[in-house]
């Protein structure tokens, strides 16, 4: 084993049924003895990557709630690029996560891959969503067809507010993969959504559901699109399914509420703002939906008090005014 210089360990995480990207999953980078030497999260596209990691064997872990464990040993003696982790509900099919390499994976060239994943660490880890575009630059001059590496080119001109070149990057994204790569499409619906584009943000957002039907963020993102469109009653399946498929995203439960609220469905509105808060309990707008729920919890009582308390109540109060 080679035991000078260091290396990278980079790869995705996949649901097993439905091989999608899962993001939002910590991965555990841990010595074989079982100490845990370093922690990342996956991306929105369910990639990783370790860096700096000194040659020797590891042990890649996943411990996530809903899912199997999963645990893969890995040798590094030179830079591992394409390594795949299936995760699996429990009540999936069997069969144990194993680490695979995707043909897709293997046709990348493994410099154009490795300017990706320094940029989608410079990206998801750094925030520097700047630095990551020169990195996605690269790759696709090494890669032409690196319809991935343009999605998340888009992704970076989105956080910098640069909202011309993030649509013509995500079309690019979505023409190089024939038109196959959900990921580009719900991508394009945030955008869209962000800016209030909530028709385009409708279509594209259907196309990506359609790729991928598992996919808890093109559910969400048709809900958000519909709402954006007053179309409240069409929302609501897709949030409700978006609630299903994660849920522990708190925009989920926020978009969930002001759905409920236009519906009128108050106790699934109490429903929606219990789970937002234990999810985010100290988040941007978690003082409101306190105010929230306090406002419909007092309504729901009025509403739900007997006539005789309401008509003793009114004339307690006529008395105390007439004293």
């Amino acid at each position: 084993m080679n035991r000078r210089g260091r290396f990278s360990i980079s790869g995705t995480v996949r649901d097993a049924a439905s091989h999608r990207g899962m993001d939002d999953i910590k991965v555990d980078l841990r010595a074989v003895g079982g100490q845990t030497l370093a922690t990342v999260i996956t991306n929105t596209s369910g990639g990783f990557v370790f860096n700096n990691v000194r040659p020797d064997d590891y042990v890649l872990a996943i411990e996530e709630d809903g899912y199997e464990p999963v645990s893969q040993q890995v040798t590094v003696d030179n830079s591992i690029f394409g390594l795949e982790l299936s995760v699996r509900r429990p009540d999936a099919p069997a069969g144990s996560p194993v680490a695979t390499v995707s043909t897709r994976e293997l046709s990348v060239p493994r410099k154009a891959h490795d300017f990706m994943q320094k940029g989608m660490s410079l990206l998801y880890e750094k925030a520097d969503a700047r630095g990551s575009i020169d990195q996605f630059q690269r790759a696709i001059k090494e890669y032409p067809d690196y319809y991935e590496a343009y999605a998340q080119m888009g992704t970076a001109y989105t956080t910098l507010g640069d909202t011309a070149d993030a649509e013509q990057s995500l079309h690019k994204s979505i023409d190089l993969s024939n038109q196959h790569y959900a990921d580009a499409y719900l991508m394009l619906a945030t955008l869209y959504s962000g800016g209030k584009r909530f028709a385009d943000a409708e279509a594209a957002a259907r196309k990506g559901s359609e790729l991928d039907a598992n996919s808890w963020q093109g559910h969400y993102e048709l809900a958000r699109a519909l709402y954006g469109l007053s179309r409240d009653a069409e929302a609501e399946p897709h949030v409700l399914a978006a609630e299903q498929l994660q849920p522990d995203r708190a925009e989920i439960r926020l978009l969930g509420t002001n759905i409920h609220v236009r519906l009128r469905k108050y106790p699934l509105v109490l429903e929606d703002v219990s789970a937002y808060l234990r999810l985010d309990p100290n988040g941007p707008t978690s003082d409101q939906m306190r105010h929230l729920r306090d406002q419909v919890q007092q309504a729901l009582e009025k509403a739900q008090a007997p006539a005789g308390d309401a008509s003793q109540s009114t004339a307690g109060r006529q008395r105390a005014d007439s004293k």
